[in-house]
């Protein structure tokens, strides 16, 4: 029996955990406990998604804020350079497609690790931490079968990359039957549904609970690494229709702060910031923080100043001969920057043509979804995530979209951690989703001459002529894909002697692929259907697809006894 529903929001910028008591949730869904994490002078509801391991390569010594406080005073008497530190390291699983079992990441300076290990260390820090915490608040009373847990991932990212997540958990302590893999807009909107906002100063007054059945609104969830957008709707029994396939790309926050990197290399006339990662990793460190502070309060409206290290000014000297003054000077920003002692004014439009690229790229995407669908006007806009905790954002975006009431609940970084709580409690919360690949099996289909080309020609031991290698249709892209029964269903045959067959399901963004390796095809996983039936009798089985749970689910039933079997995909080494 599940006693209490645990979240693990493991972010590119920031993550933290969340949970509720099973009770509690009856009484009232949005009673959700989160961590305060612990930083220098203030207190946080997340934490840097920094990992710090040993040189052993194995053992987490550090997570989040203490990771970087201790990486820092490393880096200061230079003794860092046999420990691993990873940050940011979570959007490598959307800029591959997913990495696979063997994958190595590469450390801040440049040492490989492999990928599960430092994604497993960092989840299970942030398990450990939960759990110790249940522990101590139930006098020891609570075990890990009491406790079902919830991880959240992008919409847009590939099966592959759910596959990976769903294994560094596992390698991490968490159970396959006891693990849920959330999708991080998907549950931002159920938190919002429920939860009756304290808005912002540039929320409209509509409140998304109050949404009536047919309502369609847009849930813009921009966190650090990508922005993931997509369309519900209200059912008539008060659930949610995404109506509209997740989609978006990498305009988080952290483009901006490559954008303050390219801008200070610029204006130093060098590669001053791969220098001080090298040489002054400490600093490095202290220089982006301070950006990402100044990044999480700037308007438009001021300039921005700010203390930047001494070992920049003399790493500017060293590689261009030359001050940082002089420099300044020199660059397309005279008149733009400029330097006081230990600090830096950087103009407000200039700090503004650093957000100019990404808030460009999400307002350019939420106004084509809006057009797609004219016909049924969208007149919501709800956003979620870290990002959207930015002012300039918000004030971009309710210019843009003047139309529309523009939602930001007052908790916005912490809808998807809450929201992942209520929807491990509630999971019937959706009704369907839209198909984001079309999905097939790669099978043997009747060879026709006209079509199929003679390489792909099998006969078999009775003289039939089959084509190899066909991709069979099973959800077609675009497709709304029910959660409560499968999404797509096919029968299929042993061919020659066999007993059985393999299922090998393909996916791709074509609508009607014909073979399962045309270019852009990928192979999402495989499994053997046995077809023998106990009475010893061979013959066909059912392959449908499901996709209820976030992840494809496959199943295989004997079309003689209706015997099932579910499909396990292994990552791709």
């Amino acid at each position: 029996m599940v006693l209490v529903v645990a979240s693990l929001d493991f972010g590119t910028t920031y993550s933290g955990w969340a949970y509720s008591f099973t009770h509690e949730f009856q009484q009232d869904p949005t009673q959700i406990k989160s961590k305060h994490w612990n930083a220098d002078q203030f207190m946080s509801n997340k934490a840097p998604t920094c990992v710090l391991i040993n040189s052993d390569g194995k053992t987490v010594d550090a997570f989040g804020y203490e990771a970087e406080d201790k990486y820092a005073k490393l880096a200061q008497k230079n003794e860092h350079k046999d420990w691993y530190y990873f940050k940011h390291f979570k959007m490598k699983l959307f800029e591959s497609e997913g990495l696979r079992t063997n994958d190595m990441l590469e450390d801040a300076t440049g040492k490989p690790l492999s990928a599960l290990t430092v994604f497993s260390s960092a989840i299970k820090y942030l398990h450990d931490d939960l759990f110790k915490t249940l522990q101590n608040g139930t006098g020891g009373s609570i075990f890990t079968e009491d406790i079902h847990w919830v991880l959240t991932v992008p919409a847009i990212w590939s099966d592959i990359a759910k596959k990976f997540m769903r294994r560094a958990a596992l390698e991490a302590g968490i159970e396959t039957g006891q693990l849920t893999i959330a999708l991080e807009p998907e549950v931002a909107s159920i938190f919002c549904r429920h939860s009756k906002m304290t808005r912002t100063a540039t929320s409209s007054s509509v409140d998304i609970s109050t949404f009536p059945p047919g309502t369609r609104y847009l849930v813009c969830d921009a966190g650090g690494g990508t922005v993931d957008i997509t369309v519900h709707e209200i059912t008539p029994d008060m659930r949610l229709k995404e109506i509209a396939k997740a989609s978006g790309g990498a305009w988080g926050g952290t483009q901006v702060n490559l954008q303050f990197e390219r801008l200070i290399d610029t204006i130093a006339g060098c590669s001053v910031i791969n220098a001080l990662k090298e040489e002054f990793m400490d600093d490095y460190c202290d220089l982006m923080a301070t950006f990402e502070l100044k990044k999480r309060e700037f308007k438009d409206s001021s300039d921005v100043l700010f203390r930047y290290p001494s070992s920049m000014r003399k790493m500017v000297k060293k590689l261009t001969d030359a001050s940082l003054e002089d420099q300044i000077e020199r660059s397309i920003y005279k008149g733009k920057i400029s330097r006081n002692r230990d600090k830096l004014c950087i103009n407000y439009d200039v700090m503004i043509s650093l957000f100019k690229t990404t808030i460009h790229n999400i307002i350019e995407h939420i106004s084509t979804l809006i057009c797609n669908h004219a016909e049924r006007q969208i007149g919501h806009i709800v956003m979620v995530g870290g990002f959207s905790e930015s002012p300039l954002l918000q004030r971009r975006v309710k210019e843009a979209f003047r139309g529309q009431h523009i939602i930001i609940p007052s908790e916005a970084g912490l809808a998807i951690l809450k929201g992942a709580v209520i929807f491990g409690h509630n999971k019937q919360s959706i009704v369907s989703r839209i198909a984001r690949f079309t999905y097939g099996n790669d099978c043997f289909t009747d060879f026709d001459e006209s079509i199929h080309p003679i390489s792909r020609l099998y006969i078999r031991k009775d003289n039939k002529k089959r084509c190899a290698g066909f991709f069979s249709k099973l959800v077609e892209v675009g497709q709304s894909i029910p959660v409560d029964y499968a999404a797509g269903s096919k029968k299929y045959y042993p061919i020659d002697d066999n007993t059985g067959y393999m299922a090998k399901i393909c996916a791709t963004k074509e609508k009607a692929p014909k073979f399962a390796d045309d270019p852009g095809c990928f192979r999402v996983g495989k499994f053997y259907v046995d077809c023998e039936d106990r009475e010893g009798n061979i013959g066909g089985a059912m392959i449908s697809m499901y996709f209820g749970g976030t992840e494809i689910e496959v199943k295989a039933s004997l079309l003689s006894t209706g015997e099932e079997t579910s499909a396990t995909f292994d990552l791709p080494d």
